[in-house]
């Protein structure tokens, strides 16, 4: 099951770019709706409040009125929030200590209109540059951008030139980055007197491009796609590559590097680059895999298991503090990976967890600040953060080394250590990288027990078994051992090498 990205298709290749200023209405409308769909009258400015809600390390901003679908999302320096919304459309901002929301729909759109009320703008892309909050408009093909200082607007329109603009991201030389989701290939940079280049990529066949992460002023790395049909069974050939580039003195076409050849990626929807590795998630796939640059090898790190999908689904990463955090889609859930300790957190977007697909809110978009990430949900018609310091009171380790060698037809065994206290019994359940659903098949894994027993705090050890098949391929595997609370899950990993 693949969730598509985007909108994509084959563009002819053009040069110029058409830059057009309109204004908002320079008022805040206190707008009670009464347009078809609650739809916010575009061009306007609406000011008007969330309702919180908080549960575990989650707290939820609750969008008023009809669903404004929010998508993409950046955190600002003062502790505010901006995000797109793809039925206004526009963006909003979100002051998450007295939740004020200031909503600039954008001109010159069409009203959502009933039955269906379906938006017309499809936003992924957004960053703060140059006075102004942009957003990249897949559907239309503009970057929109509007001061908040007075509601004024510039579009830049990207029809023909570089077709569905899908990510921004602000580069270290000053300018403003975003990505074509199309092929052939291209990337566009926009400058601060509103001149746009478009930079064709060689080399790339079918990849599109999606995210942009700059390291440094050399270098930037690129993730991509490749959703093209397999001739012979008409299927998604569903891979695609992480790239990196020089983004200084770049020409009209620059052929970027493939990272870590040789390894088979599983739709590559986002990279982020932290303490000399990349993180990717994969898209079709219940994990993120780690590229180490110095050793040039692959780690695969598996999420928790979930009973209604066979895959989890993650979408973006973000990297900040030393930690990792991506989203699970069809998860409902957001995760943090520590390096160091090799311990990922995962937290329920909803209180109960969801329990089957029609439960999904649909994250599709992360930001991280202050010691948490912030994400949006595009159905669920709320923003939520997560307090990374939150602490549900208990811990799981490994409890000595982490890693063995097994011969396929052998086994091997260790232990967690589990720290802290419950009130309530924890889950134990189990994962692997074998597969793309992280779901053991030729290598069993078997705990001592199947929950830790409630009180504490005293430690509690887990004896954990592990059985590897004869048909087992050589190669580098990653167990999971996770414990589940009700709203958090914690899993530590360990390593074993097959041959």
């Amino acid at each position: 099951m693949v969730e598509m990205i985007g909108k994509r298709v084959i563009a002819a290749v053009a040069v110029l770019a058409i830059v057009a200023v309109a204004s908002l209405a320079a008022y805040e409308l206190y707008y009670a709706g009464g347009l078809p769909c609650g739809a916010i009258p575009a061009g306007s400015i609406v000011r008007t409040q969330a309702s919180e809600s908080q549960f575990g390390a989650v707290t939820e901003y609750q969008l008023p009125g009809v669903d404004r679908y929010p998508n993409a999302i950046v955190a600002a320096t003062d502790g505010s929030v901006w995000f797109a919304e793809d039925e206004a459309p526009g963006v909003a901002h979100l002051y998450p200590n007295n939740r004020t929301i200031v909503q600039y729909a954008w001109p010159n759109y069409p009203t959502p209109q009933p039955p269906d009320c379906s938006f017309s703008a499809s936003v992924s892309g957004i960053a703060i540059w140059n006075g102004r909050v942009w957003g990249a408009d897949e559907y239309g093909n503009v970057i929109i951008g509007v001061d908040p200082s007075d509601g004024k607007s510039v579009t830049l329109n990207t029809t023909s030139s570089a077709d569905y603009p899908y990510w921004l991201a602000v580069g270290k030389d000053g300018d403003l980055w975003f990505t074509s989701d199309n092929t052939p290939a291209k990337l566009g940079r926009i400058f601060p007197n509103m001149s746009m280049q478009i930079i064709n990529l060689s080399g790339m066949g079918n990849d599109e491009p999606l995210t942009l992460d700059f390291v440094n002023a050399t270098l930037a790395y690129l993730s991509s796609v490749n959703i093209s049909e397999l001739p012979s069974t008409s299927t998604c050939v569903c891979s695609g590559h992480i790239y990196s580039f020089n983004p200084t003195n770049v020409s009209a076409t620059i052929a970027p590097t493939v990272v870590g050849a040789g390894f088979n990626l599983i739709l590559p929807t986002d990279a982020a680059y932290s303490g000399g590795s990349l993180w990717v998630a994969q898209h079709d796939a219940s994990n993120v895999v780690r590229y180490d640059i110095d050793a040039g090898t692959w780690t695969t790190y598996p999420t928790s298991t979930v009973s209604y999908v066979p895959i989890t689904l993650s979408l973006e990463t973000a990297a900040e503090g030393g930690e990792v955090w991506f989203n699970e889609h069809y998860a409902n859930k957001m995760a943090v990976i520590n390096p160091s300790s090799d311990i990922l957190t995962e937290y329920s977007e909803s209180t109960p967890p969801a329990s089957n697909y029609t439960e999904i809110q649909n994250d599709l978009s992360i930001a991280t600040a202050d010691g948490g990430a912030w994400f949006t949900s595009l159905s669920g018609n709320y923003v939520g953060f997560v307090n990374g310091t939150y602490n549900p009171g208990w811990r799981i380790a490994v409890a000595g080394v982490d890693s063995a060698t097994v011969a396929p037809g052998g086994n091997a065994s260790f232990a967690m250590a589990i720290t802290g206290s419950s009130s309530t019994p924890l889950g134990v359940s189990v994962s692997d990288s074998e597969n793309q659903t992280s779901t053991p098949k030729l290598i069993r894994i078997v705990p001592s027990a199947s929950a830790v027993p409630a009180g504490g705090p005293t430690a509690y050890q887990l004896g954990v078994q592990v059985f590897v098949g004869q048909t087992v391929r050589p190669g580098d595997y990653t167990l999971a051992v996770t414990l589940t609370g009700g709203l958090t899950q914690q899993t530590a990993y360990y390593f074993i090498k097959v041959g």
